[in-house]
């Protein structure tokens, strides 16, 4: 599993992992397990994690070098999110509900580590041996391989909802 940051945040706020487990109302031994990436958080632990650090779900889980993700503030519109990777949209992108991204592309390897990730965290599998398993094997794969899978859920996405 990527390297999430719990362990960094819990340690900025001197505390025992029997401590956070109090104020979580969590087992100290599932929080440890969590930060030695030995079990993977459902989404909605996430969420707790993440609003008690005060940090974005995706800075705790090691995604993003932001702790904390601007809120779309009304009054600027979409072009006030440039902290995002989001940067200035045209008239016909925003009539199109487009997005442009500044951010440098990460690897493919990295991109579909991140899918992984996210879609493990909140897909119903239960059996956290077959969860460690599938997000291993993910883990282990080169760029070319990588690159070829996200392909292929570019491909189911763009079928699934009719996108030419």
């Amino acid at each position: 599993m990527s390297s999430n940051r719990i362990a960094e945040l819990r340690h900025k706020k001197n505390m025992t992992l029997k401590e956070l487990g109090n104020t979580l109302n969590m087992r100290d031994n599932t929080l440890s397990q969590y930060e030695n990436n030995k079990r993977e958080p459902k989404l909605e632990t996430w969420r707790k994690l993440a609003d008690f650090f005060d940090v974005s779900v995706e800075y705790l889980m090691g995604l993003s070098d932001q702790p904390h993700i601007p809120k779309d503030d009304t009054n600027k519109g979409l072009d006030g999110l440039p902290a995002t990777g989001l940067g200035p949209l045209s008239e016909t992108e925003r009539e199109m509900g487009g997005y442009v991204i500044n951010a440098p592309k990460p690897p493919s390897s990295v991109t579909l580590q991140s899918i992984a990730n996210i879609l493990l965290a909140d897909d119903g599998i239960d059996d956290p041996l077959k969860r460690q398993e599938l997000f291993n094997k993910v883990r282990r794969l080169d760029n070319k391989k990588s690159k070829a899978l996200l392909a292929k859920i570019y491909s189911v996405l763009t079928d699934e909802l009719n996108i030419n």
